[in-house]
């Protein structure tokens, strides 16, 4: 019997190293899908670009136009878009999403200005960019000049609401998936069971980050290997601080 166990033992570990190497020789395979979140800063970007050629970075829009790259509205390094626009204009084979943290009815048309001047004085594509609010309905007039936009969803984890709760969220997400307002829906990977064989009937891409994970803990976890081959699930953001994180 304690030899068997030994056996047993020995053949689990083994297939895990297998697991791990094959894991491994994955990493850095996959730039078009999987991205760099907060990616705040021109250091960063700069450092991990080698890696992660796409970039999600954090935007809150402030009075006169500014687009402030920041994660928290009471927060600023007094850095511009520009930058990054820049970088676009030099790699038009690369992407930015761009996490617009306050959007409202206010500031959407004079955002919409600017980004509109920006794309025009830098010679950028639209579809460079990916546009995000929860604001959904805000997102509309871009979606309908050719920008790829998507809806952030703002629900809590599933597994912490009941079957009613979880139906409801999911039926107002069919909703902004019928709507036609935006290109995609972006949520934390702990939906995306819920959500995976949902609105197969819509044209809704989606796309997902894993919380708090680096691009290896996300390949070793099964989930990131089924997310990594849907392909309606266009991008993975996953965190790799680096020396220049904020």
């Amino acid at each position: 019997m304690k030899k068997a166990l030994q056996i047993i033992a020995a053949v689990l570990a083994c297939s895990a190293l297998c697991y791990i190497i094959y894991v491994w020789g994955q990493v850095d395979d996959y730039p078009r899908k999987i991205w760099l979140h907060r990616c705040n800063s021109i250091e960063k970007l700069k450092e991990k670009e080698h890696r992660y050629p796409n970039v999600e970075v954090d935007i809150c829009l402030r009075p006169g136009g500014v687009m402030d790259v920041t994660h928290d509205e009471d927060t600023t390094f007094h850095l511009g878009i520009g930058p990054y626009m820049q970088y676009l204009a030099r790699h038009p084979e690369r992407h930015i999403w761009l996490d617009i943290k306050n959007l409202s009815e206010d500031n959407q048309q004079q955002f919409k200005r600017v980004l509109d001047s920006l794309v025009w004085t830098y010679g950028v594509d639209k579809g460079q960019m990916v546009i995000e609010s929860p604001r959904w309905q805000l997102l509309f007039p871009f979606t309908r000049d050719r920008y790829y936009t998507s809806c952030y969803v703002t629900a809590p984890r599933p597994s912490s609401l009941t079957k009613w709760q979880r139906d409801s969220v999911v039926s107002r997400l069919g909703t902004v998936a019928r709507s036609g307002c935006v290109r995609a829906l972006s949520f934390p990977a702990y939906w995306y069971n819920t959500l995976r064989w949902q609105f197969r009937d819509e044209p809704i891409d989606y796309l997902a980050w894993m919380n708090h994970r680096t691009q290896m803990w996300m390949l070793l976890d099964p989930l990131g290997q089924v997310m990594l081959r849907d392909p309606r699930l266009k991008v993975i953001l996953v965190k790799d601080k680096g020396h220049y994180h904020r």
